[in-house]
């Protein structure tokens, strides 16, 4: 606790933002049913923001995050990349057993008695179970956390956030996942990256924890 401390504060526009993030989605899911905001998502929706979700959702994608793993080997940054491969592996597994144990139906099951109720994309292949948590979200949580972490420019936290919401917001938007999915992946992503990053970090945190340890290139 007292090394994870300094590191929240350090990296206040990232984390900051977060905790607004997870005290107005308990707010919503407080004042609002699962189905609302669903639907309030979901209906907003216009030919061109079919396009621009088609791509932001993949900013959640495993192959993004290969990607950045990717780049840490050629800058050999090894112990970023064993920190960052953890961070994955961990989200995975986490994620995998919450999914098949739940089993939770998706949008488009859930709303499969009221055809024409939820908003799709003929390009798009909507799923229909294993709902909770989501992935993706998940996955852009815990990408954009760790970059957050390890960037020395911290006022780039805030647009990390950014990104990683919008690809939370894609999922629901692309009829994918319900708002708690979301919020619940929002939750595993970014603590998985910040538990993992401070076990293997710790020591150096703890002599220096003014200091980044081993920053990745270009995010200077």
């Amino acid at each position: 606790m007292k090394t994870l401390l300094p590191l929240l504060g350090k990296n206040a526009p990232f984390f900051l933002p977060f905790l607004l993030w997870i005290i107005g989605g308990a707010m919503f899911q407080t004042y609002f049913t699962h189905e609302e905001l669903f639907l309030a998502i979901n209906h907003a929706h216009a030919p061109w923001a079919d396009v621009a979700m088609t791509g932001v959702t993949y900013i959640g994608d495993g192959i993004t995050f290969a990607v950045m793993l990717a780049l840490m080997l050629a800058f050999r940054k090894y112990k970023l990349f064993l920190t960052a491969g953890t961070v994955l592996l961990l989200i995975t597994v986490i994620v995998q057993i919450a999914k098949h144990y739940y089993n939770e139906p998706r949008p488009s099951l859930y709303f499969a008695d009221t055809p024409g109720l939820v908003h799709t994309i003929e390009w798009i292949r909507v799923h229909g179970t294993c709902s909770f948590p989501s992935g993706h979200t998940t996955t852009a949580f815990a990408m954009f956390t760790f970059l957050a972490l390890i960037c020395r420019n911290k006022i780039s936290g805030f647009a990390f956030l950014t990104l990683a919401l919008l690809a939370a917001y894609s999922r629901i938007y692309l009829a994918q996942h319900f708002f708690v999915d979301v919020y619940v992946g929002s939750i595993i992503g970014t603590t998985g990256s910040l538990v993992v990053y401070s076990l293997f970090h710790q020591s150096r945190m703890k002599s220096s924890p003014e200091i980044d340890p081993e920053p990745i290139i270009g995010l200077t």
